[in-house]
């Protein structure tokens, strides 16, 4: 995200024009998806599309929570969708 060369660059070493590459739209969907999967209806489909993130995506989630400055929040977000 954001054509970074390194996952090991630190979020300060980073310009906020890069930073900028992260719309609020996608902000908003790393922030809340866990939200949103529980008021939905129960769908395999679903369940399979975070399987997925969960398992091939998830440093890539995890980074771009770091970027936006919500590391922080990832462990609440994984409690609540392990609830």
């Amino acid at each position: 995200m954001g054509n970074l060369e390194s996952s090991t660059t630190k979020n300060i070493d980073i310009q906020p024009t890069v930073k900028s590459v992260i719309s609020p739209l996608i902000s908003y969907s790393f922030l809340f998806w866990v939200d949103h999967i529980f008021q939905t209806l129960s769908d395999m489909k679903i369940m399979e599309a975070v399987r997925f993130v969960m398992y091939k995506k998830l440093l890539f989630w995890l980074e771009a929570m770091s970027l936006t400055g919500n590391v922080y929040k990832a462990y609440l977000i994984l409690k609540k969708a392990l609830s």
